[in-house]
């Protein structure tokens, strides 16, 4: 008896595991291209999540910011065009496990700059975000990512109609919340697309944020219990949505006075005149290098496993 209660409890500490890794997600097709991962900033996490809310990863999930070879998804301002999440092997070969996991639920948020900055320092705007809609609460489909589950991963990404025309890295994020009722539970999920604007008119002066700076472990948004959700209003985390972005997505909770999000804690650039945006320009920005004491790379979920078993 004792025997077969031991292999129980191992049996469901592995299913836990199982449930936790395959939750994951990563952005795979971009813009109805057919071919996995392109127009992206290569990334070396796979589809692991950044819980550093510091971390140089928390950028475009990757160690450097490399667009070299990328090739730019053509946009036009003023309107949408299409992502979508998977897991990172896809519907196709587990057709029987979703897209992205519904108990990863939580909000989706966007941000854009230029893409000759380079993405590191303040160099972002925030264009758009869409959290927990009470209306269409069905349990976890008022979430962001749960609309896009339930579209078999795909969601639309809006791009201002104010900002100038040129090339520029439109950072992808969406934040699982399912452990976010602890400090440092919450996971983020951000990869970077490079698109080339047409059709802008460069009205725009927005704010610009250092991706590394802009959320705090104790901001409403990344601490939150999701059983909350529909009881009282979820704060999108992060600087406010520029001004006149004119396609954001709306989110509950973020109408309201008492609900605007948080002044950013981070330093923060207001540009004097729009973003200036070089065109045909390839960077590559890499994180801080501490010589031997830097910060290995986190366990995959396959050494998770192996030390669980």
């Amino acid at each position: 008896m004792r025997l077969a209660a031991v292999c129980t409890l191992v049996a469901l500490l592995v299913a836990a595991t199982l449930e936790v890794c395959e939750g994951h997600a990563t952005l795979m097709y971009v813009g109805g291209s057919k071919t996995k991962f392109q127009y992206m900033v290569p990334s070396d996490m796979g589809n692991a999540p950044v819980k550093d809310l510091q971390a140089f990863e928390l950028i475009c999930r990757a160690k450097a910011i490399k667009t070299s070879g990328v090739d730019k998804l053509q946009v036009t301002a003023g309107e949408s065009f299409n992502i979508q999440w998977q897991h990172i092997n896809g519907s196709k070969s587990s057709p029987d496990w979703p897209v992205m996991s519904p108990s990863h639920s939580g909000p989706c948020i966007f941000y854009m700059s230029p893409l000759d900055r380079g993405g590191a320092g303040a160099v972002w705007f925030k264009t758009s975000e869409e959290g927990f809609d009470a209306a269409a609460n069905k349990g976890r489909d008022g979430w962001c990512t749960n609309k896009a589950i339930n579209n078999f991963g795909n969601y639309k990404v809006p791009v201002p109609k104010n900002i100038p025309s040129g090339d520029y890295l439109l950072r992808t994020e969406f934040i699982a919340l399912h452990q976010a009722e602890n400090v440092g539970g919450a996971q983020l999920y951000p990869n970077c697309i490079v698109v080339s604007v047409a059709g802008g008119t460069g009205t725009a002066l927005p704010k610009l944020y250092d991706i590394t700076k802009i959320y705090g472990p104790r901001d409403p948004g990344i601490l939150f219990n999701r059983r909350d959700a529909g009881k009282k209003p979820y704060v999108v985390p992060g600087p406010p949505v520029m001004d006149g972005a004119g396609a954001t997505t709306p989110s509950s909770g973020t109408t309201t006075s008492e609900n605007k999000p948080p002044k950013p804690k981070a330093a923060e650039n207001t540009a004097a005149n729009p973003p200036a945006v070089n065109n045909n320009t390839t960077t590559t920005t890499t994180g801080p290098q501490t010589g031997n004491n830097q910060r290995p790379p986190r366990p995959g979920c396959r050494n998770k496993l192996r030390r669980r078993a």
